[in-house]
């Protein structure tokens, strides 16, 4: 890898050089002539402005304290409630599972509410009650932990004062504590929440952020012991977490065995409250069944009357929690026999048949008008997808489309990055040696080209394959777009964006005009004008909107809508050189190809990855992930998509056919 202050300097000294080759030339007529000079000049102005334009327009304004903690509110709103009716099965009606606080094995606890609830619709009023309000969540596998916090998170937000932090609900898996807790948390707002990084790192400063932690059990593999593991250095990092000098607010979520491990190792939060799920007793599960099966209650009698006569049954104890008796509902709701899971003789072999039948019955009961996949073709995706994000107790959660190019060889991306810069700097060199008259500008402007194509493509092996993120473009006839327009359009007239583009506008159709003051020259410059607003406006609209109001395909977007303007820049420039003849048509296609293949990097390995796997994805991925949080199979979080449940995804592991 070549060091950073090495490339840095190679890139000064050919710029330095560069320079004085363009001044000095090579032709008998020595130095450049004044006006020479002053086209040099001039466009290396324009260079600066075009680019000051851009940067303007692609950079939101920073936001005050009270703004950024109101709009956090607004996207923790906007993404929860699709989220809690997806977790729910396509339903609103959640099983209200009650708990009971667990006090520490002699370890220092937080003050209780007085009389506490415990029930899933009060769990606000007995956090209130904590003091200090630390509060960790902990359950059986498939409890509904995460389904408590989604609730937990709601109606705080519902109800908050705004003096109040906004909770925020975040996965655990990705952190590890060697970074900050407060620039990981920043992080995420970010990526799932869409804030600008001004805004995040404000509200988090400013202690406005309530983190509610899901799945500290997710952090490591099983049977990771408890001493050293990550797991064990976040609760040590989140026990320093502090507001002034009390202890800082938080809720945590985690697997019951998992966190008796770690209390007995000594890594615990002190100062917390530890709430514990209980079971859902046959009752209550017969109660949410009889709910849930009026459309066929013939169908689930039987079923209903093996819970209320074993209530220590097989089947009862493989419904005791809410993912299992949800699961039940959408398998057995409009179609099949609920009663053949009588015949079941273990708890495994219950949620084994339930989710055999998952697939086909979410792809089913799909509303009308949204398109729809063949079940065994949907089970190939998911598990092809499932088996990318590992397999076992550590695999990541989060479904990236865009981090889908990690799977592909490394070797693959930079060989079409590298053979991009390549055939770059080999066209520059072209024209350089092909073009002896090239003075002045010219000249400067085909080495700067070259100098960019060698810098990259000595920095590309050292940059990350997600170093670029571009904002979230939303679909074509979204109602998004008129929002960010109309957002741009109150601001622009006091903003720098607007008076960058106003002088442009004006420098243009006063050149045009100058060359030609005639009808023809006018309607020239209308036209180069209309061109540069329809350029400018969709890329302000876009800044205006933050990246999860896009969806987690708003990135692939972007890069999408990029790519196309590098294609058709590289077209104009071949049909320009063909009419010309000049060869700065070439040196343009150069820096489009440069550029362009390096900031696509992502995306080209996004494709690679759908062309490798063409057998087992369907090309239009982003299509189908749409398809399956519609049809209840998976979920968005933030930027992500995530499988409907962690049983779920380890099952489709386990089962390379339906």
């Amino acid at each position: 890898m070549v060091p950073g202050w090495l490339r840095w300097a190679g890139l000064l000294a050919l710029a330095v050089a560069g320079v004085l080759w363009a001044l000095d030339g090579e032709d008998a007529a020595g130095p450049m002539e004044l006006s020479e000079r002053t086209d040099l000049i001039a466009m290396v102005c324009a260079v600066l402005g075009g680019v000051a334009v851009l940067a303007t327009l692609w950079r939101r304004p920073e936001e005050a304290e009270a703004e950024a903690v109101a709009r956090l509110a607004r996207e923790v709103k906007a993404i929860g409630e699709p989220q809690w009716t997806s977790s729910l099965g396509g339903d609103l009606k959640a099983i209200d599972v009650t708990f009971a606080f667990r006090p520490y094995a002699g370890a220092r606890a937080a003050a209780l509410p007085a009389s506490p609830a415990g029930r899933l619709e009060q769990v606000v009023e007995d956090y209130r009650g904590l003091r200090p309000r630390r509060m960790v969540i902990t359950g059986a596998p498939g409890a509904g932990k995460t389904v408590l916090a989604r609730k937990f998170v709601m109606e705080l937000n519902r109800v908050r004062a705004e003096s109040e932090p906004v909770p925020v609900l975040v996965a655990l898996a990705d952190w590890d504590a060697g970074e900050p807790f407060r620039d990981w948390l920043t992080r995420h707002l970010q990526r799932d929440y869409g804030l600008p990084p001004a805004s995040a790192r404000r509200v988090v400063a400013a202690r406005m952020v309530l983190p509610v932690l899901d799945g500290l059990d997710e952090m490591d593999a099983t049977g990771t012991a408890p001493d050293g593991s990550r797991a064990a250095r976040a609760l040590t990092a989140l026990g320093d977490f502090q507001d002034g000098t009390d202890p800082a607010p938080l809720v945590l979520t985690c697997r019951s065995s998992e966190y008796d491990a770690l209390e007995a190792a000594g890594s615990h939060i002190l100062d917390a409250a530890r709430l514990e799920i209980a079971p859902v007793t046959p009752e209550r599960a017969r109660d949410f069944l009889a709910l849930r099966g009026a459309r066929r209650p013939d169908r689930w009698q039987p079923l209903l009357d093996d819970l209320r006569d074993r209530p220590s049954g097989v089947l009862a104890g493989a419904l005791s929690t809410p993912w299992r008796l949800t699961l039940a509902a959408v398998a057995y709701e409009r179609d099949g026999d609920p009663a053949e899971l009588l015949a079941a003789t273990s708890e495994g072999e219950v949620a084994d048949r339930l989710l055999a039948r998952f697939i086909w019955a979410s792809t089913v009961n799909v509303p009308k008008g949204v398109s729809h996949y063949a079940p065994e073709r949907v089970h190939r995706t998911l598990r092809s997808l499932a088996l990318g994000l590992g397999s076992g107790h550590g695999a990541e959660t989060d479904l990236v489309p865009l981090d889908l190019g990690r799977l592909v060889p490394r070797w693959g991306v930079g060989a079409v990055v590298v053979g991009a810069l390549t055939g770059a700097a080999l066209l520059h060199v072209l024209v350089l040696l092909r073009w002896n008259e090239l003075v002045g500008p010219a000249r400067l402007v085909t080495c700067l080209g070259l100098l960019i194509a060698i810098v990259m493509g000595l920095t590309v092996g050292s940059l990350p394959a997600t170093y670029f993120r571009p904002p979230g473009v939303p679909r074509l006839g979204s109602a998004l777009w008129s929002i960010g327009m109309r957002r741009y359009v109150r601001k622009m007239p006091r903003s720098w964006s607007g008076a960058y583009l106003l002088v442009l506008l004006v420098f243009l159709l006063g050149a045009i005009l100058a060359r030609s003051p005639n009808a023809l020259g006018l309607m020239l410059a209308l036209c180069a004008g209309a061109i540069l607003i329809v350029l400018a406006f969709p890329i302000a609209a876009v800044a205006e909107l933050d990246r999860t109001t896009a969806g987690p395909v708003g990135g692939l977007r972007a890069f999408l809508w990029l790519g196309a303007y590098f294609a058709g820049g590289a077209a104009l420039t071949l049909v320009g050189y063909a009419k010309s003849q000049d060869p700065l048509m070439l040196t343009c296609l150069g820096m489009l190809l440069s550029v362009g293949a390096l900031m696509e990097a992502p995306c080209l390995a996004y494709l690679l990855y759908l062309f490798l796997n063409v057998r087992r994805v369907p090309l239009r991925l982003a299509r189908f992930l749409d398809w399956s949080v519609s049809a209840g199979l998976m979920r968005t979080s933030g930027v992500a998509y995530q499988f409907r449940h962690r049983e779920f995804q380890e099952w489709l592991v386990r089962n390379p056919a339906p």
